[in-house]
């Protein structure tokens, strides 16, 4: 429950933020940020808020649902530019599946022992 609260009020201060200087963006994106920045501080993630995502992960699917039924009010636009859509979608996907794999590749070598690949198998006995 706390967790919940926590999550809610990241979400909330966003977007009072958001409204107070009259900015245009998602407030979960300022709430995202500041959860992440503030993880960051604390280097691991509390309890509360582990207990309260993971049943909003599990599910993640569903916020996906309001989003794709919206796309009907767009339909004259995206019968307008189906081209320019399709490569939009296309170069923004592979462009983050590029930069998605070169950062878990760096991260993944700071974080792996440089000695593994040398470590020798123990003997085995017959």
């Amino acid at each position: 429950m706390i967790g919940l609260f926590c999550l809610s009020a990241l979400f909330f201060g966003g977007k009072s933020v958001l409204l107070q200087f009259n900015i245009t963006i998602a407030p979960a994106l300022v709430g995202i940020a500041a959860l992440f920045f503030a993880l960051l501080l604390l280097m691991r993630v509390p309890i509360a808020i582990s207990k309260a995502a993971d049943p909003l992960l599990g599910n993640m699917s569903l916020f996906f649902i309001p989003a794709i039924v919206a796309i009907v009010n767009y339909i004259d636009l995206i019968l307008a530019y189906p081209l320019a859509l399709f490569l939009s979608i296309v170069v923004s996907t592979l462009l983050s599946l590029a930069i998605t794999a070169w950062l878990s590749q760096r991260l993944m070598h700071m974080l792996t022992p440089k000695d593994v690949n040398t470590a020798q198998p123990p003997n085995k006995a017959p």
